[in-house]
Formats: structure tokens, sequence, C-alpha cells
């Protein structure tokens, strides 16, 4: 996977990118409850370090590239003057107005931006960051009181045929365009949403350029493309959506936040933290250390340390970290929150499915089958599923597709368990004695087929990359291939012993297995075991999310 350029390139580019974004809207988001996740950091010393930095323009452009750092210096100031859960436009413009600096405050320096600004993304970006949360009408926008922009026509004036805004190869701009539109009472256009779609890399993420073709590994196009998604109206449990979250869980660092040019970054795990919560995932509880993070980088002066502070301190990583420490105003539209990983269904050996805080599409229970059911895997999105019988006959619920199976194929072994890849196009078998099938989309990366195994092979987990797979055998011995790590097992222990099938916890650094009594234990810090004890007519031979 390539990586963006270099530490300078890269702020050259988010320089670009914030000059091509800009803020609107007329609607303040309803309720916003406070986010326990950077809860710590300490709001009151960020603004003040913010206030300390202010030019004589009234703007916050410490790094010396016009209108890069100042609209989110605004909403963070605003942001630090939330007295309640609920967003207060009056309380926030105050705290923007009264920070004054040779005669001039931030509402200035961006009226002065505005009136000079022809970029569809910069007018979009002071729409979503300065008119909206400050109260401002952004179709005639006009803090000092001189001259009315209006920041919604610039921003259609800069929307092209194929729904992007914006020149070509800067695909923020359309991502803070898409956001922008809820908060002007307009729906995003389909055809916004389809370009924003059709972006998305391989790997599950965005990149800056747009390019769906490259495999860069940035945090920050991603968690916007996801507010972008959530301002959309997209739902969270497609396969887009779940694949991105997996790009964000698979590049999360063991500290808990988010890397940029390879190095822990605040305003990557500031944006990973608004993306993911705009589409409903729990960072508070859900993601293993992203809560201190922010908190943790923050110095005595408040302000937020990153590995840009090498060039010269800025305000922007202290701004976006407040932004995603208060979660108030930030994401502007948010789905329902849960937890993925709340939830769980068993299968028996019957084909009868439990499902436990999870979905029902139905099951194999009471119809006749050749084989008895082995295993069960889940689509991406939780909207579905496979069950797979000991001959590899594969039957799909819910919104999960047939892709192939082995049912009617000589086998050296039962087939045992099943897998999906994680964009849903695709799935592994495996058998007794290893063996791995791939169907669909699905790469076949390596198996135990040709192995002396002290115990049987009983399931296969995918890493949520899904370049890698576990296989676990019944004494609960683990084996790892392509990117999948070995990080224990329990067969030393003696913990289970009929271990029935294995399955990847929400990063790849942990993993869960069960046994046929539907008994289950994690291993690893990403994964955590469902502790219910079922009634049940048949034993557990599968566990799926």
């Amino acid at each position: 996977m390539s990586r963006r350029p270099s530490a300078v390139i890269g702020i050259v580019l988010g320089a670009l990118a914030l000059a091509l974004f800009a803020p609107a809207s007329l609607p303040v988001p309803a309720i916003r409850p406070a986010g326990a996740a950077t809860a710590s950091l300490d709001l009151a010393r960020a603004a003040a370090f913010l206030r300390a930095n202010q030019q004589p323009d009234g703007g916050f452009e410490t790094a010396g590239f016009p209108g890069f750092e100042t609209p989110d210096a605004v909403l963070a100031l605003a942001e630090a003057a939330q007295a309640t859960s609920s967003w207060n436009t009056a309380s926030g413009r105050a705290a923007v107005a009264a920070a004054v600096h040779d005669g001039r405050s931030p509402l200035d320096y961006v009226d002065d931006l505005a009136e000079t600004t022809t970029s569809a993304g910069q007018a979009a970006k002071l729409i979503v960051l300065v008119a909206a949360p400050l109260g401002l009408p952004p179709a005639t926008f006009d803090p000092q009181g001189d001259a009315a922009t209006d920041l919604v026509a610039r921003m259609d004036a800069g929307r092209n045929v194929n729904g992007s805004f914006g020149p070509p190869g800067t695909l923020n701009a359309t991502l803070y365009a898409a956001i922008a539109h809820p908060l002007i009472g307009r729906s995003v256009p389909p055809a916004t949403q389809s370009l924003i779609l059709a972006a998305q890399q391989a790997n599950g993420g965005w990149s800056f350029s747009g390019d769906a073709t490259g495999g860069e590994i940035d945090v920050d196009t991603t968690g916007l493309a996801l507010q972008a998604l959530a301002a959309a109206g997209v739902d969270p449990h497609t396969s887009a959506v779940r694949r991105a979250v997996a790009f964000l869980a698979s590049n999360q660092l063991a500290t808990g936040g988010w890397p940029a040019f390879d190095a822990e970054d605040p305003n990557a795990t500031a944006v990973a933290v608004l993306g993911l919560t705009a589409v409903g995932e729990k960072v508070d509880t859900c993601w293993p250390g992203a809560g201190g993070v922010l908190a943790a980088r923050q110095a005595a002066d408040g302000h937020v340390a990153g590995p840009n502070d090498a060039f010269g301190v800025n305000t922007f990583a202290t701004s976006q970290a407040v932004q995603a420490a208060g979660r108030r105003w930030l994401p502007v539209s948010r789905r329902p929150a849960y937890c993925p990983d709340d939830g769980y269904r068993l299968v028996a050996a019957d084909g009868g499915v439990f499902a436990v805080r999870a979905p029902y599409f139905g099951s194999m229970g009471g119809v006749r089958v050749n084989r008895p059911m082995v295993w069960m895997a889940t689509t991406p999105g939780g909207q579905g599923y496979w069950l797979v019988a000991s001959d590899g006959g594969v039957f799909a619920f819910g919104d999960a597709h047939f892709a192939g199976s082995t049912g009617g194929l000589p086998l050296n072994q039962p087939i045992v368990g099943m897998a999906a890849t994680p964009s849903g196009g695709g799935y592994w078998l495996v058998a007794r004695d290893g063996g791995v099938f791939a169907f669909g989309d699905a790469r076949y990366l390596g198996s135990t087929g040709a192995l002396t195994l002290n115990k049987p092979v009983t399931g296969i987990g995918p890493t949520p990359s899904g370049r890698g797979y576990w296989l676990v055998a019944a004494d609960g011995g683990v084996f790892a291939f392509g990117d999948a790590r070995f990080l224990g097992s329990s067969a030393p222990t003696g913990a289970l012993t009929s271990v029935v099938g294995i399955r990847a916890g929400r990063r790849a650094d942990g993993y869960v297995y069960a046994d046929a009594e539907g008994r289950a234990v994690s291993q690893g810090a990403g994964s955590s075991a469902p502790s219910e004890r079922l009634p049940l007519n048949a034993p557990i031979v599968g566990i799926s999310g």
C-alpha cells in the first residue's frame, strides 16, 4: 500500500484542500451528546491556546496558508463554549466574536475570506464550520455587515455534471459540499453520492485525489467521506460503509489513534472519530484506546501535539481535536449509535439460528437437507448470512448472495467452516483437514491441508482487511495466513475442549472462538466474548457477528 507524500507536502495539500471547502447552513442539529471518547481533553485550555495564537488579522493562519486553519479554529472556539449537550448558536457566536486581536475577530477574517473566495469547496467548508454552527445565514453571509456573500451560490457554481464539486483531483471539496447540503435543507444529489461511492478504494478507504484505483492509507479523507455518506443518508450497514469501517479498524494503531505519514496523528485521529460517529459507531465503548489518545497529546499550553509540530506548531490539530472531543456540532449527520460487537448469532447442526441482539433472517431449521449445517457467516452490513453444510452446500439469507459451493464435489474431508470477505462478494469454505476453498472475490492464501494436525480444523475467520484468515482446530490451536497474526490460543490451557469456530474481533489484533455448548473465549486486544448460555436442541456449530 502506498502512503501519502511527505509531511510538508501533506500540509500543503491540506491547505489546498481547505481552500477548496467552505461552510453553510440553516437548520441547527438537534441534541448532540458530548463525546466521552475524548471527554478528558481540556477544552478550555485548548481554546486558550487558540486565542493566544490569533493573528493581527483576526484569523489563525499560523502555518501561512490563507483559509487553512481559521474555519476549524472558529468551530473549535464555538465548541469549547457549549455549556450543555445541545448546540447553542448564540453562545458559539459570542465566544468567536470575543476573540479579538488588534481590533479584529475571527468573524472579520472569515467575512473577508468569503468575499474573496471563488472556490466551491471553500464555500462549502465555511457553511459547515462557520455559518451553520454560528447561526449566520449562508446565502447572505455577512458577519461584518458590509457586503453579503452567497456561499450557497458559490458552492453550486462549482458543481460539475458528474456530481463532483470543484476541480478534478480534489475529493474533499465534494465531501464538504455533501456535508453542507442537509444544513441548507437539501438532499445530497444522487450523482454526488454515487461519485463518492465510486471513489472508494479496494482497501475500503478514500484518497485525497479521489482515485479509486490507488491504495493510499488516507485516514483523514476516509473519515470525511463517512461523514459525507451519513449526510447523504447512506445506510451504515451497506458494504461500502462497513468496508470503510474495516479500513479504519485495520489501520488503528496500538495506541488507539490513527496515522498519517506512518505516525500517530491527532488530525487523522480526530477525523476518524468523527467519521465513525457519523455512521453510528460507539467510539467510546467499541474502539479500544481511541478515547484517551487526543487528551494524552495535550501539552501544558493547551495545544494538542502532533508530528507536524517539528515544522512549527499550528492551530489545526488542536482545533480538530476539540471538534472530536465535543462532537456536539460535528458530525452534522449521524446514524443511530450501535456497537457491532454487541450482537452475534449462533447456528445449530439442524440449521436453527439463534440471534442474540442481532437481526434474524431465517434458518434451515425444519427443512430437510442432504448434510447437517456446520457453520454460518454474516454479510458485511449484518443484514444477511450464509449457512453451510458439511458437504459444502451453501444457503443464503437476507442480503447474502450465493457465489458457489463444493456441494456435489468429492472432498477429502467434510467442510467444517465458512467466512465472508469484507465486501460480501465472496467467501471461504474450510474442510476438516484445513483445506481452503475460495469463492467470489475471496482469495486463497494458504491452508493446513498438507499438514499433520493434533486435532482437526473446525473453523476459519478472516481479518478485517480480507487479506488474511485464521484457521482454528478443535483444541483451540490457531493457524494464521495472509495478513493474519498469531496472537495465542487456548490449546495449551484446555479452556475449551470442543472448539467449533473462530471469528475476528473489531481489529486484526483479536479473535473469538466458541465451543459446542455455546461458550466463547476471546484472544487478543480487539475482541470480546459473548457470555450468554442458550437452551439448545442441537450442539452449536458456529458463531458469527
